[in-house]
């Protein structure tokens, strides 16, 4: 697995809203943009625009345009859903493992 895998990429996400929820802080969209998560701007809206759309994210508008989606983030937060998607799906457990190898590639998780 790789560290700009799609199921490591949703891991990281999850992870610090997550994190982000159980400490009482407000998430900073720039810790889990495009940029410091190292992949392509597509790439990322793709990502945060599935996650918003299966129920594991809030806090996130996906605008459908002929050219491509356009993800605006809005006070994000994870889901319970997303939760249990995190723990409980057996691509995210790898995507865990991935991560903790590779912490220090991704210094907010």
């Amino acid at each position: 697995m790789a560290r700009d895998d799609m199921h490591v990429i949703m891991y990281t996400i999850l992870k610090y809203l997550y994190e982000c929820l159980k400490s009482g802080i407000d998430p900073d969209p720039l810790k889990f943009s495009a940029e410091a998560l190292g992949i392509n701007e597509r790439y990322w809206t793709a990502i945060v625009a599935d996650l918003a759309n299966r129920g594991y994210i809030r806090g996130v508008v996906v605008v459908h345009k002929p050219s491509g989606d356009v993800v605006q983030v809005v006070n994000p937060s994870v889901t319970i859903e997303g939760v249990e998607f995190m723990m409980e799906n057996s691509m995210m457990q790898k995507a865990l493992d991935f991560v903790k190898e590779a912490k220090s590639a991704i210094p907010f998780v």
